[in-house]
């Protein structure tokens, strides 16, 4: 497999097509329904004068973003509400419960939580959509003489849906035929060299291979690569039979319990009168989000395969699993930046009490959405904040570029173009998509631009998959007689699959850097003081 890193890529990349700036792969009615969200439509959505009119991305219109400051202080919240009864509506924090999840994540002020939209008991039947409603505050935060705080204002935000980087359908090629991408629309759709069987492009393999070797006691402190993806199943590669509990110490993969509780509370709490499926904790379940059709679900197994390539990649790392995506690939923008945030929490009470047991050395994020703005970075507040709280702390961002053959913007990968943190963390890297050939060319479905900072083997990838995932789709051939059958598509009993996308290729650049971390720092890995972090962040950069 092969990692580049490249440092004059924005000279030479294709800058962005103004005509692809609204282009979006058109997500299934069905997967919009079950997450209770809407696609924004630049031809008719609602519009402030003096601005630029949005692109399109989608998001869950029952709802927005609000920093806890801001959403739990009256005063403010009675003002956003004067504001919002112009259109017959309120809005209310959707965490009321006194659950010590709840409390744990109403202590960061900063952290963007979701106030829910009703319909004001004095009003005319209305549709709720937070899209208006934000732009409607925008509105009464500008000129000179402002009904509500402009820098309050700017904090607010629709709730996005945000994607594991496989896209809609599953693959970035789009063999299912849903239709809305490149592919179909070039003529290579089914026919392509990546598209395999049954609308996915995974497929189950075999490998003969013992787990790659790790110390049994290093003498350093492991590198730590956190995952916010679908979570985990079972594989002998990380000691787990079943799913009765988990991963055993020294496996390899960890999890994080508390904050898989702290997402299942926010889910809980919106999901009163937002639909909201909810991730219970860190187990990849159900296998399928149609149990009468029973197909496997187009990400079913996107994180243990993640772990996975970690596990080959740089064996003497731990992969922290955190569950935010669900097995279709939709994960809530919220959720994501929950998880951001308690890390950043974690990461810096483990260097403020000197934990090395709680730190995280990486990032790694195969996921993101696209911005509505066309002044993307003006409105990328929170999901920025969330990850410059973590490179200011030393820990290294590693962000899938998306697969949908597009020079646009996909965050927060394209966070890579921003400086360096107010206190010298590194930036973001973004990672796009090579071919497993003997040139290692970019593979066709990678996105591309100027903020693609780095290149890594995406295609043709062989990892661990849950190996007690089955679907309903059997062998096209049987002769019963003969004990001969053709290749059953969904029987994952192997335990390994072959995939493509920009998912595999930023994983693999995040146990890249693990292995820089290592030789660069080696025992010095256990000092996790805040500058020491940073710096040792830096050097291992500068080794790739």
């Amino acid at each position: 497999m092969v990692v580049r890193f490249v440092r004059d890529e924005g000279s030479r990349a294709p800058k962005e097509d103004p005509g692809t700036l609204n282009e979006l792969p058109a997500p299934p009615r069905q997967l919009l329904d079950r997450h209770g969200a809407r696609v924004l439509d630049p031809a008719t959505s609602t519009a402030v004068p003096g601005r630029p009119v949005p692109r399109t991305t989608v998001y869950r219109p029952g709802v927005f973003l609000m920093p806890n400051r801001y959403l739990h202080d009256q005063g403010t919240l009675d003002a956003v509400n004067g504001v919002l009864a112009r259109i017959g509506i309120y809005a209310e924090p959707a965490d009321r419960g006194d659950t010590k999840a709840s409390a744990r994540a109403r202590q960061l002020e900063d952290l963007p939580v979701r106030a829910l939209l009703h319909v004001r008991e004095d009003s005319d039947p209305v549709v709720v959509d937070c899209w208006k409603a934000v732009q409607l505050l925008r509105g009464a935060s500008a000129g000179e003489n402002p009904e509500i705080d402009p820098e309050i204002v700017a904090k607010i935000s629709v709730e996005h849906l945000v994607f594991s980087t496989p896209v809609f359908g599953g693959v970035p090629w789009e063999t299912s035929g849903l239709g809305g991408t490149p592919w179909e629309t070039s003529g290579f759709g089914a026919g392509s060299s990546y598209g395999r069987t049954r609308g996915a492009n995974r497929i189950p393999v075999t490998l003969s291979a013992a787990p790659p070797h790790r110390s049994a006691e290093p003498a350093h402190r492991r590198p730590v690569v956190a995952v916010l993806d679908t979570g985990i199943g079972p594989h002998p590669w990380f000691g787990l039979a079943d799913r009765s509990g988990p991963p055993p110490a020294g496996s390899g993969l960890r999890v994080a319990p508390d904050i898989q509780a702290a997402i299942l509370q926010a889910e809980t709490d919106s999901g009163v009168t937002v639909p909201t499926q909810l991730l219970s904790d860190y187990w990849d379940a159900p296998t399928t989000g149609q149990p009468l059709i029973g197909d496997v679900d187009t990400d079913t197994g996107h994180g243990l395969f993640i772990a996975g390539i970690i596990r080959q990649a740089c064996p003497e790392a731990d992969t922290l699993a955190i569950r935010v995506v669900h097995s279709d690939g939709v994960a809530y923008e919220g959720d994501v930046l929950l998880a951001l945030h308690l890390l950043a929490d974690r990461v810096r009470s483990a260097q403020a009490d000197n934990r090395p047991e709680d730190m995280v050395d990486i990032v790694s994020l195969s996921l993101g959405y696209y911005e509505e703005n066309p002044v993307d970075v003006a409105y990328t507040g929170q999901f920025a904040a969330a990850i410059t709280e973590l490179t200011d702390l030393g820990v290294l961002v590693v962000a899938a570029a998306g697969n949908d053959a597009t020079t646009r913007r996909f965050y927060p990968a394209a966070f890579a173009e921003q400086p360096p943190g107010p206190n010298g963390g590194p930036p973001v890297i973004s990672v796009g998509a090579l071919n497993p050939d003997r040139t290692a060319s970019k593979a066709l479905f990678s996105n591309e631009g100027p903020w693609v900072r780095c290149w890594a083997t995406g295609a043709g990838v062989v990892s661990t998959y849950p190996d007690d995932v089955r679907g309903t789709a059997s062998a096209d051939h049987e002769v019963p007689d003969q004990g001969r059958n053709s290749f059953d598509p969904d029987d994952y009993s192997a335990g390994f699959a072959v995939w493509d996308g920009t998912s595999f290729a930023a994983p693999l650049a995040a146990a890249e850097i693990g292995k820089a971390l290592l030789k660069t720092a080696g025992a010095d890995l256990a000092t996790v003081e805040r500058d020491t972090v940073v710096k040792r962040a830096w050097t291992a950069l500068g080794a790739l």
